[in-house]
């Protein structure tokens, strides 16, 4: 790993791999761009994989607030866009992904969406299923306004985690979910609002770039109504699924959600 300033942001930088293939690889949410060593490793003889890490994440200088978070962490993925590379976004890092290929598509060669939590899609294609999502979530969204961060950490990571119970983890491992928690509320506007206007613009339908959309076939209703709602609008996409592997697949079953991604770029040119 290496510091690096990214779009005037101090972040620092993971690398998986001496592939030919290179690419850019974006972390989910309250995690950093060092969890994906297993994937990596499954990676490492087709992939030369960057990754960095977000503001309030790992490495990186801590998120003021200022600003809007997904804005920023996509002008940093922007910085790294020196040649086109495959892009690989997991959960929040999804969305960013679909930004890149919206923003910068000659420079983006191929598309892995690992549950892209694009949730206005689901509000935009089947609200019921968006409102049950946040029925759901209701209780972490109080915790999180009252500022109990520990609770809104465990009942976030009981949707999102990786499975665990959240008295399993370490207390080391409780206690950085718990410090970064709030960034969970920091993206909200990109996540479950069509702030953007990707949705409204047509901008998705716009994407004619080789996209690969997978999920951890647990995820319910709402997340099938995003990967759904994504497969419709983008030009070149198709679907595949890990089952048991959940939101957090690329560190339950790494090494199933690499030969996913190793299929997929067997089908698309290396240049």
């Amino acid at each position: 790993m290496s510091a690096r300033v990214l779009a005037d942001f101090p972040s620092h930088l993971s690398t998986y791999g001496t592939g030919p293939r290179k690419g850019l690889i974006l972390h989910c949410s309250l995690a950093h761009s060092g969890v994906y060593g297993a994937m990596g490793q499954s990676l490492a003889n087709t992939f030369s994989l960057i990754g960095f890490d977000q503001p309030g994440h790992g490495r990186a200088a801590d998120w003021t607030g200022e600003g809007d978070l997904q804005d920023r962490v996509t002008e940093m993925a922007l910085d790294l866009l020196t040649e086109p590379l495959d892009i690989i976004g997991h959960s929040f890092g999804g969305t960013v992904a679909l930004r890149l290929a919206i923003e910068r598509p000659e420079m983006v060669r191929s598309l892995v969406l690992i549950e892209p939590v694009m949730m206005a899609i689901a509000k935009k294609d089947t609200p019921e299923v968006f409102a049950a999502l946040r029925h759901q979530l209701s209780d972490f969204q109080s915790a999180l306004e009252q500022g109990d961060r520990e609770t809104a950490a465990r009942l976030f990571t009981k949707t999102y985690g990786d499975g665990r119970p959240w008295n399993s983890l370490s207390a080391e491992s409780r206690a950085a979910i718990s410090e970064r928690i709030h960034m969970i509320g920091a993206g909200h506007r990109g996540v479950n609002e069509d702030f953007y206007d990707l949705i409204g613009s047509g901008a998705l339908e716009a994407i004619s770039i080789p996209t690969s959309i997978i999920d951890g076939g647990q995820g319910g209703p709402a997340m099938e109504s995003v990967c759904a709602g994504l497969e419709r609008r983008l030009q070149n996409a198709q679907r595949a699924c890990i089952k048991g592997g959940g939101h957090m697949a690329p560190l339950t079953r790494p090494e199933a959600v690499a030969q996913e991604i190793l299929n997929f770029v067997s089908q698309q040119p290396a240049k």
